[in-house]
């Protein structure tokens, strides 16, 4: 049986069959048991920690094999908010999505908002705990941001102020980010949130189990204290920012990887068959049109071809948004992919209460709750106005955790 007779015939996502020949499997899925990652710290000694790998053979070298003193030890991780409109790349349903986005947008914020390809970003450091106190405690009629955090938040983020080299240490001093703009160096105070790491649900309808190592979901709030504005991007001032994004503790993302490789191998082998088969000097010769049978019978294979190709683009669209998002080796036909290269990244990993294992935070979306401009009058006159904050995408954030020198 031909690969492209395999591709055509075969539904079905098998590890044996679909994955990356050069990719040590069996050897990657031996080395990543729950106790590899079961390494211990010495208490509040970041800098002592020790880079033990599980082996001597193990494909692991990275801080992924430290673990936290406790499950509720805060985390200390730098944040940067890059706030803008991102050009569509391609168009897909994602796209449709984010032009939709694009529209409202436009409609809450006006049309001239992040034009030209402008952007403002805000990079500050924040103390990541397992503290709740001062929670919102309004149920009959919660927050934006309670509600953003289905009224269960399992920590606090706090900003750290940063050192000035100004004279007078008062209130107005103190901020905790800066940016530039027309006016020169902006100051921005940002005021404490709270955040909830929401465990993994399945994929419905196509999916009732959870994948092994899908992603859990990371959600939090921050508030800018003043008002920010550079070229065609302005918030005005108490805007209340809502982030999420994937979250992985080391082993989950171990799994998921696994898990993300059969998906991404089969996707990219039937497009490179396909490609194979219509190419002008070495495809299938019987699309050279000499015989009708024959054309018409190379014409169906291809057709089965294009099926295959979309079905195994639809499987990895459904999937690669709750695994992990490899980037750095690329994940081509005929290209080695290691464990050590997918994993010793010690700019990723960093202390998250919630688990002595370390974690990891992938690139999220920032969200900004804005009142409309017009408001909603209400069906009747004696019921209140519906005017509720609306949730539009602003921009991107990412994370990186901070050991102490």
């Amino acid at each position: 049986i031909t690969l492209q007779q395999e591709l055509v015939s075969s539904h079905k996502l098998s590890v044996t069959s679909t994955f990356i020949p050069s990719f040590d499997f069996l050897r990657l899925q031996g080395r990543y048991s729950s106790s590899s990652f079961s390494k211990n710290r010495k208490h509040g000694d970041r800098k002592a920690a020790a880079r033990v790998l599980n082996s001597s053979s193990s494909p692991i070298s990275s801080s992924s094999q430290l673990t936290s003193p406790s499950p509720w030890s805060p985390g200390k991780w730098k944040l940067t908010l890059d706030f803008g409109i991102d050009e569509l790349k391609q168009q897909d349903s994602s796209s449709l999505e984010q032009n939709e986005n694009i529209i409202q947008l436009h409609k809450l914020l006006g049309e001239n908002w992040g034009a030209e390809g402008v952007r403002l970003v805000l990079p500050f450091e924040v103390i990541i705990s397992s503290e709740t106190s001062g929670t919102d405690k309004n149920e009959a009629n919660p927050s934006v941001e309670m509600t953003w955090l289905g009224g269960k938040p399992t920590g606090s983020i706090e900003c750290i102020p940063r050192e000035t080299n100004d004279d007078e240490s008062n209130d107005e001093q103190i901020h905790h980010s800066t940016y530039i703009n027309n006016k020169g160096e902006q100051r921005v105070q940002i005021s404490p949130g709270l955040w909830r790491n929401e465990p993994p649900t399945p994929i419905l309808p196509s999916y009732t189990k959870i994948l092994s190592g899908q992603a859990s979901s990371l959600r939090m709030y921050l508030k800018l204290v003043n008002s920010i504005e550079r070229n065609t991007i302005s918030f005005p001032k108490d805007q209340v920012l809502l982030l999420k994004s994937n979250t992985f503790r080391a082993t989950q993302y171990a799994s998921g990887i696994q898990t993300l490789f059969p998906y991404q191998y089969a996707k990219e082998q039937t497009q490179q068959v396909l490609e194979e088969q219509l190419n002008h000097d070495t495809g299938d010769r019987r699309l050279d049109g000499n015989d009708l049978l024959e054309t018409m019978s190379g014409y169906k294979d291809i057709a089965a071809l294009v099926m295959e190709r979309d079905e195994r683009r639809r499987r990895w669209k459904e999937v690669e948004g709750v695994l992990p998002k490899i980037s750095g080796p690329s994940i081509k036909i005929g290209r080695t992919a290691t464990a050590e290269q997918l994993l010793n990244d010690d700019k990723r990993w960093g202390i998250w209460p919630g688990d002595t294992e370390l974690m990891t935070v992938e690139r999220g979306v920032v969200l900004a709750a804005v009142s409309p401009k017009e408001k909603k009058q209400s069906l009747f006159p004696w019921m209140k106005d519906t005017n509720s904050e609306e949730i539009i995408v602003v921009g991107k954030w990412s994370a990186a955790p901070l050991l102490d020198e």
